[in-house]
C-alpha cells in the first residue's frame, strides 16, 4: 500500500479507486457507474463488429445492414446488441446523474468527480459541428479496420449457407461479376445438401495490385466479400530466370467473393458440359450487363494499351464467333468501331477497339477508371 500512496500517479487512483470515501447508506443505486462501463465496452466491440461490414453512403447503406442481418453469422444479434445498449446507456446516464444530485455527490469531497462526470457528459451531448474538420474526415469504416477486418474472428467471415443467399442483387454487381467473366474471372460449384451454390474468384499479379485492391474494396463495401484487402496466394509453378539460373516464385492476389446459390445462373450460362469437358463460352443476353460500369473493370483487366492506336481486349477462350458477338454489341450499343483480330496464336481472338472511338470510349468508362489504370488511355485523357 505504501507505494499508492507515496507515487504521483497511483496516488490519484488510490485516491479515487481505493481511498475514496463512500457514504454509509450506499446502495445498489451507486451501480450505475458500473452499468454505464458495460454498456460503454458493448457499443465499442459491437460497434468495431458492425463496421467491418457496413458501408456508410447513401447508395449501400440499406444493402449493406441488409447483409449484416442476413448473411452475417450472428449479424442480427451484435447489431439489436449495439442498438439496445445505446438506449441502455442514456438511461444508466439519467439514472446516474439523478441519484447523484438527490444524494449531494456534487459536494466535498467528491466535487471532483463530479466536474469530470459532467465534461464527460457535455462532450457526449456535443453535436458534430463542435468536433475539429479533420476529425469528420477520418475514413473510420477503411483505414480504423484495415488491419481487424482480416483476423479470423468468428463476425469477421460468413458461416451462412450459400442458399440463403437469395439477393436481390445489384444491377452494378451483376455488370462487373459478368463482365469478369469474359476475362480473368471463374466460379466453382460447391455442392450442398439443398442444392448447388457458385463461389466467384479472380487473380491478378502483382503489377495488377492496385486494380485488384479496388476491386476487393468495392465488393466488401457491397457485402459480397469477408475481406477488405485480396489474398497474397503462391502459384505452383516458378520461373526460370536463365539469366541468374534461379528459380522465381510467381505470386498473384486473389479475391473470392462469398458461395450464392442465387447466383447458379451466371455460371450455368457461361459453362458449358461438352462429352465432360467444361467449356466457357458467351451468354447470348450478355448485352444487358455490359454497363459503362461493366466495361471499365472489363477493360482494366483485360485491355491493353497501344501507342497511338486504340486498345486490345483479350479474348483468347473464346471462338471467333463469340469474339464478333461481343465486338457487334460494343458497335451497336456504344458506337464504339471494334473488329476481331488474330493474336498470333492457333485459334486465338482478340477484340481490337479502333483509334477513332477511343475518344467516345474514355468518356463512357472514365468515371470508374482507377487512376492506376488511366495510362491505358493517356493520349486522351
Amino acid at each position: 500500500m505504501r507505494i499508492l500512496k507515496s507515487n504521483p500517479v497511483l496516488t490519484i487512483t488510490n485516491s479515487y479507486l481505493v481511498d475514496s470515501p463512500q457514504p454509509s447508506t450506499i446502495s445498489y443505486l451507486w451501480n450505475f457507474g458500473s452499468l454505464l462501463g458495460l454498456c460503454l465496452v458493448a457499443q465499442i466491440v459491437s460497434g468495431i463488429l458492425l463496421a467491418m461490414h457496413y458501408a456508410g453512403t447513401a447508395e449501400l447503406a440499406f444493402s449493406s445492414t441488409e447483409h449484416i442481418m442476413r448473411d452475417v453469422d450472428y449479424g442480427w444479434l451484435v447489431r439489436m446488441t449495439h442498438a439496445n445498449m445505446a438506449s441502455f446507456f442514456f438511461l444508466c446516464v439519467y439514472a446516474h446523474i439523478s441519484r447523484g444530485l438527490y444524494f449531494g455527490s456534487y459536494r466535498t469531497p467528491r466535487m471532483g468527480v463530479w466536474v469530470v462526470g459532467t465534461l464527460i457528459f457535455f462532450l457526449m451531448m456535443a453535436t458534430k459541428e463542435m468536433w475539429p474538420k479533420w476529425m469528420l474526415k477520418i475514413n473510420v469504416n477503411y483505414y480504423s479496420f484495415y488491419f481487424v477486418s482480416n483476423f479470423p474472428l468468428f463476425f469477421n467471415k460468413s458461416r451462412i449457407r450459400g442458399n440463403y443467399r437469395i439477393g436481390p442483387h445489384n444491377q452494378d454487381v451483376l455488370s462487373v461479376l459478368i463482365c469478369g467473366m469474359l476475362g480473368d474471372w471463374w466460379g466453382d460449384v460447391i455442392e450442398g445438401q439443398s442444392g448447388k451454390a457458385v463461389r466467384f474468384n479472380v487473380e491478378q499479379g502483382i503489377s495488377n495490385s492496385a486494380y485488384i485492391h479496388h476491386l476487393t474494396n468495392l465488393f466488401f463495401d457491397w457485402g459480397y466479400s469477408s475481406y477488405i484487402v485480396p489474398k497474397l496466394v503462391k502459384k505452383s509453378e516458378s520461373i526460370n530466370d536463365k539469366r541468374s539460373n534461379i528459380n522465381i516464385i510467381r505470386y498473384n492476389y486473389r479475391l473470392t467473393l462469398f458461395t450464392f446459390s442465387s447466383l447458379m445462373w451466371v455460371y450455368d450460362s457461361f459453362y458449358t458440359n461438352i462429352n465432360g469437358k467444361i467449356v466457357k463460352g458467351i451468354p447470348i443476353w450478355i448485352e444487358e450487363y455490359i454497363t459503362p460500369i461493366g466495361l471499365a473493370h472489363w477493360i482494366m483487366q483485360d485491355g491493353s494499351r497501344q501507342i497511338k492506336q486504340g486498345i486490345n481486349i483479350a479474348t483468347h477462350s473464346f471462338t471467333k464467333e463469340e469474339c464478333e458477338f461481343l465486338a457487334n454489341i460494343l458497335n451497336k450499343k456504344y458506337k464504339l468501331k471494334s473488329t476481331v483480330v488474330k493474336t498470333g496464336h492457333v485459334n486465338q481472338w482478340k477484340i481490337s477497339i479502333w483509334k477513332e472511338s477511343m475518344p467516345l470510349l474514355v468518356s463512357i468508362i472514365k468515371p470508374y477508371l482507377i487512376d492506376e489504370m488511366k495510362y491505358k488511355f493517356i493520349e486522351y485523357i
